[in-house]
C-alpha cells in the first residue's frame, strides 16, 4: 500500500530535506512505501481544497497553523489525530504553544513540526562600506541607515508584495511596533474597526515611508524572491521576510547575508514578533488514514526533527532537539523569538481567513496608491462588519 505525501518543498535544499525525510521512512517501512509530490507554495494553496475533494487526495501534506485550518476542520477534510498525539507522547515533549494549534476548533487534527522568525535581511558587506553598523534596533538608527543608502543611490528597502504577504508583514510589524502587540491581537481577532485611529496611524507612518521612498520601484511588481534577488545585488539595501529565504531564495551558504530584529518604534511597548508555525496533517478522505497516521508521528518525531534543525533554517517545535546543531542563523532567530513579549502568527493566520484576503488586498493597494488609504480601510472594515454579521446569523 503506497502513501501520497505532498508538500511545497520547491527549492533544491527543502526538496532534498524532503526527499530524505521520505527515504528514511521508505527504508524503515518497504511495505508501505511514501511518494512525494512537490506545488510551488501559492499553487498548493489555491490548489488545496479541490485536490482534497477530488478522486485522488494526498495522504498527508503541508500546512499552516492558524485559522486557515478553521474551515478544513469543519469540513472534515483534516483527519483528527488526537489519537496519535496521546499513542506518541507528543504532548511530553512539545513545546506548549504546539500542543493546541487547532484553538479550539474542534479535535487535533494539525501536527505543528517547526516554526521561524520574520526579520530585515541585509548583506553585511554593503553596510560595511556604507559604513553602517548593525544591529539596527531603533527607528532613528534605521532611519540614518536608510538616509545613508538612499544617498548612495540603493534603495533602503525591497517589498516583493506581488503574492501580498511580504505587505501583510509590512502592516503586521507597523501596528506591531507603533500600538502594541495587544492591539495588534484584538484588531486580529476582529474586535477593533479598521477605521479606528489607531489603525490610521499605521497607514500614516506607512504613507510616509512610501513618499520618502523607502521600497524599491513598485514593490506590487514583484515577488519576495526578487526582493532578496535585489539585496543580493545591492540593489535594495533591506528586505523584510522569513527564515525561509536563505533556504529557498539564496545560494547554498552564502556568506554575505545576515539579520536583525524589525526595529523598535516606541520603546514604552512590548514587543511582538511573528513567528509562523508549519506542519502536516492527514486528509479527512485519505484511503488509508490509519498508515497516513504512522507516517505523520514519523514526520513528528525527534529523528525527522533533528534532520529539520540541520538541514533548513527553522526552529523545532520538541523540547528534545539539539538545536546546538542548528544552521548559522538558528542561535539568532531563537534569540528574536525567546526575546519577544507576544509571538503571532502571520496576519492571514491569526485573523479570519475571509476578512484577510480583503485585507493583504488593500495592503498592496495601499503600496500603488496611498492616497487611497482611507477608502481601503473602509472596505476592510465592511469585510469584517459583514462577517461579524454572518457569524452572528449562522446556525448553531
Amino acid at each position: 500500500m503506497a502513501l501520497s505525501f505532498l508538500t511545497d518543498h520547491t527549492s533544491p535544499l527543502m526538496r532534498g530535506f524532503a526527499d530524505e525525510v521520505v527515504a528514511r521512512w521508505n527504508g524503515q517501512h518497504p511495505g508501505t512505501p511514501v511518494s512525494l509530490s512537490v506545488l510551488d507554495h501559492e499553487e498548493l494553496r489555491d490548489r488545496l481544497h479541490a485536490g482534497l475533494t477530488g478522486g485522488e487526495p494526498p495522504d498527508v501534506m503541508t500546512w499552516f497553523a492558524g485559522n486557515r485550518m478553521r474551515a478544513l476542520v469543519d469540513q472534515g477534510l483534516m483527519l483528527d489525530i488526537s489519537g496519535m498525539w496521546r499513542a506518541e507522547g507528543f504532548a511530553d515533549v512539545y513545546l506548549p504553544r504546539f500542543t493546541s494549534m487547532t484553538g479550539g476548533m474542534g479535535p487535533s487534527c494539525f501536527l505543528p513540526t517547526s516554526h521561524y522568525w520574520w526579520a530585515v535581511y541585509y548583506r553585511p558587506s554593503v553596510f560595511a562600506d556604507l559604513g553602517i553598523r548593525t544591529p539596527l534596533t531603533t527607528w532613528p538608527e534605521l532611519t540614518a541607515a536608510c538616509d545613508r543608502l538612499r544617498a548612495a543611490g540603493v534603495a533602503p528597502f525591497s517589498l516583493g508584495a506581488r503574492y501580498r504577504c511580504p505587505a501583510a508583514a509590512w502592516f503586521d510589524y507597523l501596528n506591531m511596533r507603533l500600538n502594541g502587540p495587544r492591539f495588534h491581537a484584538s484588531l486580529l481577532e476582529l474586535r477593533v474597526p479598521y477605521t479606528d485611529s489607531r489603525v490610521t496611524k499605521v497607514f500614516d507612518f506607512w504613507r510616509r515611508l512610501v513618499e520618502q521612498e523607502w521600497f524599491l520601484g513598485d514593490p506590487a511588481a514583484y515577488d519576495e524572491e526578487e526582493a532578496v534577488a535585489a539585496v543580493l545585488r545591492g540593489e535594495a539595501g533591506m528586505t523584510l521576510v522569513g527564515a525561509y529565504a536563505t533556504d529557498e531564495y539564496t545560494p547554498p551558504d552564502e556568506p554575505d547575508i545576515d539579520f536583525f530584529r524589525f526595529p523598535v518604534i516606541d520603546p514604552a511597548l512590548p514587543v511582538g514578533e511573528d513567528t509562523p508555525v508549519d506542519g502536516y496533517f492527514v486528509a479527512g478522505t485519505s484511503p488509508s488514514p490509519e498508515e497516513a497516521t504512522a507516517f505523520l508521528a514519523h514526520l513528528g518525531s525527534r529523528e525527522v526533527q533533528q534532520l529539520t534543525i540541520e538541514r533548513l533554517t527553522t526552529l523545532p517545535t520538541r523540547t528534545d532537539v539539539d538545536v546546538t546543531r542548528g544552521g548559522r542563523h538558528v542561535a539568532k532567530g531563537m534569540e528574536i523569538v525567546q526575546g519577544a513579549d507576544h509571538l503571532f502568527q502571520f496576519y492571514d493566520l491569526d485573523t479570519t481567513w475571509e476578512l484577510s484576503n480583503t485585507g493583504m488586498t488593500a495592503f498592496v493597494s495601499f503600496l500603488r496608491e496611498p492616497s487611497r488609504a482611507t477608502e481601503l480601510l473602509g472596505e476592510v472594515e465592511a469585510a469584517r462588519q459583514e462577517h461579524l454579521r454572518e457569524a452572528t446569523t449562522a446556525p448553531a
